[in-house]
């Protein structure tokens, strides 16, 4: 895997140009992903296997959170999922542990979400991964596409079957997941943030640290950029100018909150 480091917008943005050249001479019309992470050296680990001290087998747990999430999120919001899918990823959108992986389509969103609340004097390097989803689900499940798999209205039924694996129904099966890698899958838009920050996913299986165990030959489609805590701050208010804030990504009241903060935090430095 390729590592590069770049201290400002128009460095960053020769990178992305020069993989998507590289990665879709033959498909103008697709492009990378993008994952912005606040420190460099976390992995490219979903939340719920960020809770290392598990005792139990990690599906009963997850079925267990999934069902308790599908029972009490009605009465709490406006979104009313219509599948199994779009449920994960309302849950994922609401902060509760999957194994879902953001990642975005805009190199500048994810940039933002990399340096956001970065002070001038961090020493914390920030990073954005590059990712070449198409590659990677040819890699991991031999499938040459990357679909919606909860927009069943017009997919095919082999499309479907062909994710379900990476998210059995609740209950309907013992034992650990039969998938170990992660693909990449698009939501559908059933929320504003989900198409404000134009969200994508990688859902990982029974592999809590997928991404280190991919074929060989998909090194090539993943990159990290390392971006140095000093030059965050700067770049941060770059993409403010150019109106990647977090009122435009968070495009609610709390963004709103957000935003007027970064306001205050500006003028207290």
């Amino acid at each position: 895997m390729e590592t590069t480091t770049v201290r400002d917008i128009p460095e960053y943005l020769h990178l992305v140009e020069r993989c998507t050249e590289e990665w879709f001479c033959k498909e103008p019309t697709w492009g990378p992903w993008f994952r912005g992470q606040s420190q460099a050296d976390w992995p490219l680990r979903p939340s719920l296997y960020r809770y290392s001290s598990l005792k139990r087998d990690i599906r009963l747990v997850e079925d267990e959170i999934r069902q308790e999430f599908v029972v009490r999120a009605p009465s709490l919001g406006p979104e009313r999922p219509r599948n199994a899918w779009e449920w994960y990823f309302l849950m994922q959108h609401s902060g509760a542990p999957t194994r879902l992986l953001d990642w975005t389509e805009s190199a500048l969103i994810a940039l933002f979400f990399a340096v956001r609340g970065k002070i001038a004097t961090s020493s914390k390097d920030a990073a954005v991964w590059i990712l070449e989803p198409w590659k990677l689900n040819e890699f991991v499940a031999e499938l040459k596409e990357v679909v919606a798999p909860g927009a069943e209205t017009g997919m095919a039924v082999s499309d479907l079957q062909n994710y379900s694996p990476w998210l059995p129904e609740r209950y309907s099966e013992p034992g650990s997941l039969k998938k170990e890698l992660p693909v990449a899958i698009y939501p559908t838009h059933f929320s504003r943030r989900i198409s404000s920050q134009r969200s994508c996913f990688t859902i990982h299986g029974s592999d809590r640290d997928g991404f280190n165990h991919l074929p060989g030959g998909f090194s090539q489609y993943l990159r990290k950029v390392l971006i140095p805590g000093p030059d965050a701050l700067s770049i941060e208010r770059k993409l403010s100018v150019a109106g990647i804030d977090e009122l435009t990504i968070f495009p609610d009241l709390d963004g709103l909150g957000r935003w007027l903060a970064g306001i205050l935090r500006e003028e207290s430095t």
